[in-house]
């Protein structure tokens, strides 16, 4: 009887050994199946991944294209606008519209959305800039036809003759003024020499104002070039223009003095670029000699008025 019992638990453990071997194997093999991914959902994958490698691919080609965008940008501002006289396109302007986050909010429903945003906003912004880079170029095209017209109204002519009795005693910049003995900013170039020295008008332009300022300047005349440019003169002896005379490179509108506040005969010559002050020293032709620059000019005799 204890036998029979014994092979009974036997078969029992073995049978019972068996099927859970059997259900182990079951729930294993069922787990892995139900954890595997569907064909659909494999090429899902696949597909995502090749879209990701791809949006990588075009976020380097956006860094690319930013470091050149900023080389133009830089040359632009540095080089092509200021050879013709141009204002720079200020950073605010190249830099406006952007931001706006609120703009990309439904990208939040997709994994990787960060690096979504990201992304297109590089690229926003970089169609943002290539336009307003290429409405500059633009811009300098339609100056640069008139190129020939405009060098006859930059300001490039010396006002005076060059020769060893003509010498820039104060140039433009801080200086230690010689009547109120304190460092203040001087808005132009004196230039001295014998009283009655021929003045010139430094480029083509209209006589905007002749004028006596007792306190300061003295006789003044003031020349609008076009393009932005203007030239002041000041300390005159005498002139010879009027208001509305139009006038061209060379002529000759008066002389020098020392009239106004002044220790002395000199001209005080300005040259401002949308009415702000820069130095004339810039733009003078500093190696023309006498006797070429004399071609070039015409005695106050001699202007039709």
């Amino acid at each position: 009887m204890a036998s029979k019992f014994t092979k009974f638990l036997s078969r029992t453990g073995v049978c019972l050994l068996a099927g859970m071997v059997i259900c182990a194997a079951y729930l294993l093999l069922n787990g892995h199946l139900f954890a595997s991914a569907t064909p659909k959902q494999m090429i899902l994958e696949r597909q995502n991944a090749r879209l990701i490698d791809k949006i990588e691919y075009i976020s380097q080609k956006s860094q690319h294209q930013a470091m050149r965008l900023s080389e133009l940008e830089m040359r632009d501002n540095r080089v092509y606008r200021p050879i013709f006289g141009m204002d720079e396109i200020p950073t605010a302007v190249r830099n406006a519209g952007f931001g706006a986050p609120e703009r990309y909010a439904f990208l939040e429903q997709f994994a990787n959305a960060d690096f979504l945003y990201e992304t297109l906003r590089k690229q926003e912004i970089i169609e943002k800039k290539a336009y307003i880079q290429s409405k500059s170029y633009d811009d300098v095209e339609k100056v640069a036809t008139r190129v020939e017209d405009m060098a006859r109204f930059i300001p490039t002519l010396m006002p005076v003759c060059p020769g060893p009795q003509i010498n820039i005693t104060s140039p433009f910049g801080y200086r230690l003024h010689p009547v109120f003995q304190s460092v203040i900013f001087h808005s132009g170039t004196d230039i001295a020499g014998p009283r009655g020295t021929p003045i010139y008008a430094a480029a083509d332009g209209v006589v905007t104002d002749v004028r006596v300022n007792y306190a300061g300047y003295g006789n003044v005349i003031d020349i609008d070039h076009d393009f932005g440019y203007s030239t002041r003169y000041g300390h005159l002896e005498s002139t010879n223009v009027v208001r509305g005379q139009v006038i061209h490179r060379g002529d000759q509108i008066a002389t020098m003095g020392s009239s106004g506040r002044a220790t002395g005969p000199h001209l005080h010559y300005e040259v401002l670029y949308h009415d702000n002050q820069v130095n004339p020293w810039n733009y003078f032709d500093k190696n023309i000699d006498p006797k070429t620059y004399m071609t070039l000019v015409t005695p106050a005799s001699k202007i039709a008025r």
